[in-house]
């Protein structure tokens, strides 16, 4: 889980103890700050405070969830009726929950909240369209292709998936042609498109921003495998195609087997190096 945080830092301290050893906490310290995050770092969630800098700010919260609406933003607030008005309008917005200090922080409970809000709603839908390839697998790399959809930056090449499951390449190879899927390069680039696919659909993303946060070295690249996947350009895909036909494409593409299919190409993107100082690793003895 990669968690994007604009909190003063005591709630910083009680978020980061929720967090697990291979969670990552991403910090802010101003909204241009917070909003580069969300528009280029690969996020679970984002939790905040719209008086995190010291001034609140109902207005600049609401663009962000408005803008953004694939990423869950949970609010961190005092229980202050200052803050009760801002948290209305959030809420109205698509605010995803609230957490309140000293009320329901405990780390357990900001742990549940946030395994909640960051499900992609999306994924049992695709999963249980390839659900009769899936079943010809082992569990264990059924498992590691789910968390491809989730996170598909940790899985930018057919290796990367191998080494997740335990099994070495061939043997990869071996279970996809077993279970007549497509490739595992096809693979990791249909569950780079699906993510894709649901940034597309946010308003605030640019086709450069989703590139980016997928780790492609360049915007073309990206638009040329979603039009290979999908059919149709990222600009018409944004307006047009609905959930449930992109879904249809995509397990299509995905049990085709044999398809040949360039994997995607890996830097790190140009663009976050200014926000790598803003991030701190959550791994916690």
């Amino acid at each position: 889980m990669r968690v994007a945080a604009f909190l003063p830092s005591a709630q910083t301290a009680h978020l980061a103890a929720a967090l697990e050893i291979h969670d990552e906490l991403c910090l802010a310290d101003s909204w241009d700050a917070f909003e580069t995050l969300v528009r280029l770092e690969p996020l679970s969630v984002a939790v905040f405070s719209p008086a995190a800098d010291g001034t609140m700010d109902i207005a600049r919260a609401c663009k962000l969830i408005r803008r953004f609406g694939s990423i869950p933003f949970v609010g961190y607030v005092p229980l202050d009726a200052s803050f009760a008005r801002g948290i209305a309008h959030m809420s109205n917005d698509g605010l995803q929950d609230l957490i309140v200090v000293r009320a329901n922080d405990a780390p357990s409970h900001l742990r549940e909240v946030l395994m909640r809000v960051s499900a992609i709603r999306e994924l049992p839908v695709i999963v249980d369209g390839l659900q009769p390839w899936f079943t010809r697998l082992p569990s264990t790399l059924t498992q590691v292709l789910i968390d491809a959809f989730r996170q598909p930056h940790k899985y930018p090449s057919a290796e990367a998936i191998a080494a997740a499951a335990g099994i070495t390449v061939s043997c990869l190879y071996r279970s996809f042609r077993s279970a007549r899927l497509n490739s595992p390069k096809s693979f990791v680039v249909g569950a780079h498109v699906f993510r894709g696919y649901l940034y597309l659909k946010d308003i605030g993303f640019s086709i450069r921003d989703i590139a980016a946060k997928l780790g492609y070295t360049h915007p073309r690249i990206f638009a040329h495998q979603i039009e290979s996947v999908l059919g149709e350009r990222p600009s018409r895909i944004r307006h047009s195609l609905d959930t449930e036909e992109a879904v249809r494409r995509l397990v299509h593409w995905f049990s085709s087997p044999y398809r040949a299919a360039a994997p995607p190409q890996y830097i790190s993107p140009p663009g976050l190096a200014p926000v790598s100082s803003l991030r701190s690793s959550a791994a916690m003895t």
